[in-house]
């Protein structure tokens, strides 16, 4: 077995300076499992009993997707026998993950040395300034319909209307007037359950589910589902006339788990949704998590799964979403949009009404586009303590724009005793011309106004301020947007399917209000609609299309795109899937190829790969189709000379594989006809895993088709698993390491530790790749060291390669890990942080005695028999008194 060893102590400085801990997700010891039975849950209930096994049921499954039971374990050592209860065909571990953003985070991630991302293209606009009464905010609206061809669908009376779309999400207002305001029959929104309730997370489990109420306290429901739903004339759903449902599976604060989407997903089956949209999940990229294996069998049962692709895209390839790992489920891409909106700030003054003056706002204004009297507090402009003191509620300040200068005390305190005067806006007169941002204070609008703005303005005079939304070209029009995840699935599966709208889309709000947001969750709503309007057309053509037709139609229909505006070669398939979706080629075609995706994996089990093509003809002529091979660029998962993963954007080259398929194929009508494809690659850098995609083309004079391909030409299996560099924290600090929680001081052998408050010992580590079990033990002090080789493997002809680590207990394990990303990796975290609490993961206490930390992570294809097949790190010795 390779072991791991970083002596911090020798080489590093005591102190842990450099650490954002902020960045890091706190492991927990697993307790929630989901088991999957064949027997009456009765007897599962009498087999933990009989094992004295204490738990709390939290849910039961009882459907013909899943048949089940989730239970909270009062005692982590007894998960080992779950899978020996007789009863019990496969226990899921539950994961959590939170809930969507509004937004778009890219906190502190560094990619100066990256090709630029860009993140004044996904801006965030609310209020009124994202009303869809402005020209602009249409606009965008209708290029949104305009680039997936659903403008195009509308004109042919395609509006969703017998289909009915399920959005498994954190509720929704539709007391919303572009929801219909209404709920129930005869309302665009009819179905639908509460699975939770306000006060859910997965900390407390308090679930109390009910029948859905509006939910205003969380926002994007409402905004994913107004992508579809919405009944406004000025801002069009792209598929209104569907039947809508929306199952809730977040409280108002915190997160969700896994169980708890599996529930969503099996409620909208059962209510008969057509298909279930999910703009939810987290970077865990496995096939085998629950919802996943939940949503692949609803896929079966033939009905249609969409999900978000996921919004980690900075992190680069190998960081896929889940449940978008399910087989047959569709994730999907974001694409940007023509144009970008930025926020035009400028008032106009009632004296001088064709001019227009530029004022700087701290933070979105409260009163947008509004007319309001100019109150200047210094009425004899010879004074720059106006505000100093002396402003009292009497002087009536909350209908007006109090204008004031720098001066006298500071513009903090200035701004303070304003809001304790009751003032709603203050403009700041930059008299010396050395502002250039207003100190923001909550409860009042704050701007800077020049000097030419302050002259030209009268007292007591209207001023109306201007906040609108400007649309401004963009260069990456139609190509998949910079935060989009990339695949593959860390077991080696192509993600995501297919690309749609995503970026500066605007839709409802909670409360009558409205937004302009970016992100996958919306793309998936827009695939779910042309989803919808295919399906619609197909039944008024007397068909009903199963999921992997109606996916394959729209796959096979898709349009390839470029990397970046400035980069010529389509980008890989495991970004943009097939393509961008193209609802007009979709409803014209009378042929498709199966399957829609070939995914080749990796070369764990052999370099070349073979694969057959169906072509199904529908129509009622025979048709002939030239093969070719469309090569996307290839992508490397890992830096040149690194074990860690490229982030945005990864290099890339022109290789591409060598593929051997026949130069014809015809199919006679109403028939189908099939070839072989064979993939195969050399002079190829495979440690760095580069992901080879690309399309096999079929055309002939009435239609094209193109079916995506992808493959590592690497294996998974010898990606280092385990960092054991100091790429993340720079300074010469490598990870893993072991360190004092009170002072965070790193751990040397003479360390002991109280157990008492903070006194105790604790470790952070980083996956380089992902693992499908994860476990860290608490050794005692007879086990020897050693290091994975690579960077360090220097240490070994220091200490030699003995190992000998007698395990004193397990102190915390999680299987199907995702690796992590660098900094502002958000859900994801850049790093695992493991803080000790003096117990076993069974419960018992610790001893007192020597003891090291021990890790352990299995790599992709490994035998967890085999220890071979682990990287394991083992800590400097500490003591527990």
């Amino acid at each position: 077995m390779i072991v791991v060893h970083l002596l911090l102590c020798l080489f590093i400085a005591p102190f842990i300076l450099a650490i954002d801990w902020r960045d890091s997700r706190p492991t927990t010891r697993q307790l929630l499992y989901t088991l999957e039975i064949d027997a009456p849950h009765q007897t599962l209930y009498e087999q933990l009993n009989k094992r004295d096994i204490p738990y709390t049921l939290t849910h039961t499954f009882s459907s013909d997707l899943f048949t089940g039971a989730s239970i909270l374990l009062n005692n982590h050592e007894d998960r080992i026998h779950l899978p020996l209860l007789q009863s019990v065909k496969h226990v899921y571990p539950i994961n959590s993950f939170d809930n969507p953003a509004n937004s778009l985070s890219q906190d502190s991630l560094d990619l100066s040395t990256q090709s630029a991302y860009n993140s004044q293209l996904y801006p965030l606009v609310s209020g009124t300034q994202a009303l869809p009464s402005h020209s602009s905010v249409q606009l965008l609206s209708a290029s949104a319909l305009r680039q997936s061809a659903i403008t195009q669908a509308h004109e042919r009376n395609l509006t969703g209307d017998g289909i009915f779309i399920a959005f498994i999400d954190d509720g929704v207002d539709y007391t919303h007037p572009g929801l219909g305001g209404c709920f129930g029959e005869n309302c665009p929104i009819s179905h639908g359950w509460d699975l939770v309730g306000d006060n859910y997370n997965t900390t407390t489990h308090d679930i109390s589910p009910g029948p859905l109420g509006a939910t205003t306290c969380k926002s994007h429901g409402t905004s994913t589902i107004g992508v579809a739903a919405s009944q406004l004339e000025q801002l069009p759903g792209a598929a209104p006339n569907a039947t809508f449902g929306m199952y809730r599976i977040f409280g108002c604060y915190g997160s969700s788990g896994d169980d708890v989407l599996a529930m969503g997903l099996i409620k909208a089956y059962e209510d008969g949704a057509d298909i279930i949209n999910i703009s939810a999940g987290g970077p865990d990229g496995w096939t085998t998590s629950l919802p996943s294996v939940v949503a692949s069998r609803i896929v079966e049962k033939g009905r249609h799964v969409v999900t978000s692709a996921g919004n980690y895209g900075l992190q680069g390839l190998l960081y896929s979403n889940s449940p978008a790992g399910g087989i047959g489920v569709t994730p999907v891409a974001s694409t940007d949009l023509p144009y970008v909106p930025y926020l035009n700030a400028s008032l106009t003054m009632e004296s001088k009404p064709g001019d227009r003056f530029p004022y700087v706002p701290a933070t979105s204004f409260n009163k947008m586009n509004v007319t309001v009297p100019a109150y200047i507090l210094d009425k004899s402009g010879n004074s720059t303590s106006d505000a100093c003191n002396n402003v009292t509620t009497s002087d009536k300040l909350d209908d007006v724009a109090v204008i004031i200068k720098p001066g006298g005390c500071s513009i903090g305190e200035k701004l303070e005793n304003l809001k304790s005067a009751n003032a709603s806006l203050v403009l700041i007169s930059d008299i010396n011309g050395n502002l250039t941002s207003s100190p923001a204070v909550e409860g009042l609008d704050t701007a800077i106004i020049n000097l030419n703005t302050t002259r030209n303005l009268l007292d007591g005079e209207n001023i109306t301020l201007h906040y609108t939304p400007i649309l401004q070209e963009n260069p990456r029009d139609g190509l998949i947007s910079q935060y989009s995840s990339m695949g593959p699935s860390a077991d080696g599966y192509g993600k995501p399917a297919v690309g749609a709208p995503g970026a500066n889309i605007p839709t409802l709000a909670p409360g009558n209000n409205y937004m302009i947001q970016s992100g996958t969750s919306f793309s998936a709503p827009y695939y779910s609609s042309m989803l919808a309007l295919l399906l619609q057309d197909a039944r008024r053509k007397g068909q009903m299309l199963k999921p992997d037709v109606a996916r394959a139609l729209m796959l096979n229909g898709a349009t390839s795109v470029m990397l970046d505006d400035d980069i010529p070669g389509p980008a890989f398939t495991v970004l943009q899937g097939s393509g961008v979706a193209n609802l007009t080629a979709t409803l014209d075609a009378t042929t498709y190829a199966l399957p829609d995706i070939l995914n080749l994996n990796d070369t764990y089990n052999g370099v070349s790969k073979s694969h057959t093509i169906e072509v199904v003809n529908m129509g009622s002529e025979e048709t002939t189709f030239t093969i070719l091979h469309q090569p996307a660029l290839t992508g490397y998962v890992l830096d040149d000379g690194t074990i860690q993963p490229r982030t945005w954007l990864p290099e890339h080259s022109t290789d591409s594989a060598e593929v051997d398929f026949p130069t014809t194929l015809t199919v006679s009508a109403n028939s189908s006809a099939s070839f072989d494809v064979n993939f195969s690659y050399k002079d190829i850098d495979d440690h760095r895993l580069p992901v080879y995609s690309g399309w096999i083309v079929l055309e002939s004079p009435e239609s094209r088709l193109q079916v995506s391909y992808n493959g590592i030409a690497g294996d998974l299996s010898k990606m280092q698993v385990l960092d054991n560099t100091d790429d993340l924290f720079q300074q010469g600090f490598p990870v893993p390491f072991a360190f004092r929680q009170s002072d965070k001081n790193l751990i040397d052998t003479v360390d002991s530790f109280s157990m008492i408050g903070l006194d105790k010992p604790a470790v952070i580590y980083r996956l380089t790749g992902p693992s499908p079990y994860l476990r860290i033990d608490l050794v005692d002090d007879t086990a020897k060291r050693n290091v994975i080789n690579g960077v360090l493997n220097w240490m070994n002809d220091i200490f030699g390669d003995d190992e000998r680590s007698a395990k004193s207990g397990v102190l915390y394990e999680e299987l199907g890990v995702s690796r992590n990303g660098f900094m502002g990796s958000g859900q994801g975290s850049s790093y695992q942080r493991y803080d000790m609490d003096g117990k076993f993961a069974n419960g018992q206490s610790i001893p007192s005695g020597t003891y090291r930390f021990h890790i352990s992570a299995l790599k992709v294809h490994g035998d967890e028999n085999n220890n071979d097949d682990y990287e394991t790190w083992l800590s400097e010795k500490f003591t527990i008194k």
